[in-house]
């Protein structure tokens, strides 16, 4: 990592200074949650923080948890590997699936339940909250796992210590403040990781955007000029025109591309639990679509635009290299390329103490995207699993059903430690990109196909139980298939035939489409298989959205 100018020491105390922090976090809302009327209202507390976050926080909150280091080094991989047209890889999806989930904020709260998966049984019956909750775990829980593995691979250079130790010193204070304070905890710590994540991509974006810029006056040109001039990277090999540059917006044989973007990730991400829970914490459902904006606007202005500005100017500052003809990043990055152009960049531009606070503060915020999925993961294996199954089955307190609840969020911590570690382990075949495309898939094939019914009168438990079940098989087999088999060469008979040979295979994302049509289909055939539903299982979704929290707790509990 290059940190030989900043001490080690300077790092450990402001780690273990940010530690203190977080702990103070999750004892306040310990402190708050002791202090509630009834274990019941604990409980209420500790999953949803009793429905009262005003819009700001939601904002934050949902922008601090998609503040992904994984996200945000695709985003400026995709830029700098696509130019302009990288933009359609990562940052118009996110973009679009942004406004989907400001849109689903008033629908979503007309349903008395906490989780997605509650909304399910509230709608269809038990079996479907049993089968969503093992596909939420899975797919959170490889990705939070991901990212702590992501920032354990910064912070263990700067600390001087092994990866293995850094991903455990990283778990157990997250595992901490989480077991005091769960979901309250959670939102609280994003609002300082927000900022966290601002600074690292504001401060990172102008001083790239001055460095690149003096570059190009230096050989007397523009920066657009050599953006014009620079050939597209295209390390992947996806589908674009030969004859264009990086300055191209569309540089995409076809509509191809674009389109299996749209269909394989944005309804998947729209649908992420992160953004439904915190919506339906709001106080109201006017704050809730308040934060939804909030979200938008934080999300475009300090994530989207800075990290795919960042991606453009690293073809400058980091130009292409040429060998045998194939243009590749720049040898500076190292093996993975452009993924590494904000941790590269940091520590080979800016001054001493400056590197050492952006190192510290990119390591640092990942710890928000960890805690929001550990804390669904959580929530999903003892709300949706357990409580139904055990808890209630063995007529245990209010207070007992806490403690489990708090127990289980530590247990969730553990696994994404034993699975980090996997990561680490050059016996595992699976990788981060892995990781990160295989949860995008099965949110799209395994999840959204389930919730996009909730409203649709005709659906039923059969057509939502096929849909899931044949979405996610679909999503692995595929996976596997395309990823591992036929290492993405195929064809793709209706597909390929209308926008040519190879063209869901160059994408990179034919899982994704595979899995969305098989869970399609699955919730239709098995929607018109079975009996219309129930005028009390349509009285699951009330008439206009449901504002107080009385009324709402009362039929959540029933």
């Amino acid at each position: 990592m290059g940190n030989a100018d900043v001490s080690p020491l300077w790092y450990w105390l402001v780690f273990i200074a940010y530690i203190v922090f977080l702990i103070a976090v999750g004892l306040n809302a310990y402190k708050k949650q002791k202090s509630a009327a009834s274990a019941e209202e604990e409980h209420n507390d500790y999953w949803i923080t009793g429905r009262s976050q005003p819009a700001y926080m939601v904002g934050m909150s949902v922008a601090s948890g998609w503040m992904l280091i994984g996200m945000i080094t695709w985003m400026t991989w995709a830029t700098y590997d696509l130019g302009l047209s990288g933009l359609w890889v990562v940052a118009i999806p996110w973009f679009f699936s942004n406004i989907w989930q400001f849109l689903m904020a008033r629908p979503l709260r007309r349903i008395k339940a906490i989780s997605q998966c509650q909304m399910l049984e509230k709608r269809f019956g038990l079996p479907a909250r049993i089968l969503s909750a093992p596909i939420n775990i899975f797919s959170y829980t490889i990705w939070s796992a991901a990212e702590l593995y992501a920032a354990s691979l910064i912070m263990a250079p700067a600390l001087g210590i092994s990866i293995e130790a850094m991903i455990i010193i990283y778990a157990i204070p997250i595992a901490m403040y989480m077991w005091m304070g769960g979901f309250r905890s959670v939102i609280n710590a994003n609002v300082v990781q927000f900022f966290m994540g601002a600074i690292i991509l504001i401060v990172t974006t102008v001083a790239i955007y001055f460095t690149a810029d003096g570059i190009a006056a230096a050989q007397g040109t523009t920066i657009w000029s050599m953006l014009q001039a620079q050939p597209i990277v295209n390390s992947l090999a996806y589908p674009v025109d030969g004859a264009k540059n990086s300055a191209s917006f569309f540089a995409y044989v076809s509509l191809s591309f674009p389109l299996i973007v749209m269909l394989g990730l944005v309804p998947g991400w729209a649908s992420a639990e992160d953004f439904w829970l915190k919506a339906q914490a709001a106080k109201s459902t006017r704050e809730a679509r308040l934060g939804g904006i909030y979200s938008i606007l934080f999300n475009l202005v300090i994530i989207v635009i800075p990290a795919a500005i960042i991606g453009f100017l690293g073809l400058i500052v980091f130009p292409p290299e040429t060998t045998d003809g194939v243009v590749g990043a720049a040898a500076a990055l190292g093996d993975k390329g452009a993924y590494n152009i904000i941790s590269t960049y940091i520590n080979s531009y800016m001054p001493p103490l400056l590197k050492g606070l952006l190192i510290f503060l990119l390591s640092a915020h990942t710890m928000s995207t960890v805690a929001n999925y550990s804390n669904i993961t959580a929530m999903n294996l003892s709300f949706d699993v357990l409580q139904p199954l055990v808890y209630k089955k063995r007529n245990w307190s209010d207070a007992k059903i806490v403690k489990w609840s708090r127990l289980v969020t530590v247990f969730m911590i553990g696994i994404n430690i034993l699975i980090a570690l996997l990561y680490n382990s050059p016996m595992v075949g699976a990788t981060l990109n892995d990781a990160y495309f295989l949860s995008s898939g099965l949110l799209t094939a395994g999840i959204s196909v389930m919730l996009y019914v909730l409203w649709w009168k005709r659906a039923t438990l059969l057509g939502v139980m096929l849909g899931g079940l044949f979405g996610t098989l679909g999503t692995f087999i595929f996976f596997v298939l395309e990823y591992k088999v036929w290492k993405s060469v195929y064809n793709t008979p209706v597909w390929d035939w209308i926008f040519g040979q190879g063209a869901m295979a160059n994408s990179y994302l034919g899982y994704c489409v595979v899995g969305l049509v098989c869970g399609m289909a699955g919730v239709i055939i098995g929607t018109y298989a079975s009996p219309p539903p129930t005028k009390e299982q349509l009285s699951a979704i009330a008439d206009k959205p449901i504002d107080n929290n009385e009324e709402f707790f009362l039929g959540m509990h029933s």
